[in-house]
């Protein structure tokens, strides 16, 4: 074997493996380095969509609570009429969902269609609540929304662990999940008092 890699056939196959050798190293060493890019890009992209989200939930939140804390108005003819409207919400388009982890991707996809269910609810309890109060209506609406507010609120932490995203900034006076549960004790403690029953929903259940 030594006098093959001493021979001029021998050195000149050696310097082919070792150059081969070489260009191997330096394509292995570049998929890596573009791999770590990579990586690094796809870690940043599904941050910055978690950043888009967790402010699109936060206004979820703010509207929930509006609508929650609606102090409603008596019209001329004596009806009970809504001073806030109810919450609407829509992803940013902008982003690949599929940078989130499954059930998180799932959840957060999901919450446009949550919040459309709860909205045919609100329409469907109208017809059926009883003027002039509405109170069927009401105790639906503040209700539903508040296990709205409530389920933001959690998608909001979970996605700010993942991504490392500061939590939003509330007052220090206000904290939504606190307030959303009071407003959720409050209505059941009236509906039981004046045995006011729930309104019939859609299919597409809010709740699920």
């Amino acid at each position: 074997m030594s006098e093959f890699l001493t021979s001029d056939v021998g050195k000149v196959a050696l310097g082919g493996l070792i150059a081969m050798a070489a260009q191997i190293l330096v394509f292995i060493l570049g998929w890596m380095k573009e791999h770590r890019v990579s990586i690094r890009k796809r870690d940043s992209d599904a941050q910055y969509l978690g950043i888009q989200v967790v402010l699109a939930l936060d206004k979820l939140v703010n509207d929930c609570l509006e609508a929650v804390n609606d102090p409603t108005r008596t019209d001329s003819e004596g009806y009970t009429r809504s001073t806030v409207a109810n919450p609407e919400f829509a992803l940013p388009a902008e982003g690949d969902y599929r940078a989130l982890p499954t059930q998180l991707m799932y959840s957060v996809m999901f919450m446009p269609n949550r919040v459309a269910a709860i909205n045919e609810g609100l329409s469907v309890s109208w017809d059926f609540a009883s003027p002039p109060d509405y109170d069927e209506y009401y105790c639906f609406r503040g209700e539903a929304l508040s296990k709205l507010g409530l389920r933001a609120l959690s998608l909001i932490d979970a996605l700010c662990e993942k991504y490392k995203i500061p939590l939003p900034e509330w007052p220090e006076s206000l904290d939504p999940g606190t307030a959303f549960r009071v407003a959720i004790a409050k209505i059941e403690a009236y509906q039981a008092s004046r045995a006011i029953p729930n309104p019939p929903v859609p299919p597409h259940d809010a709740n699920r």
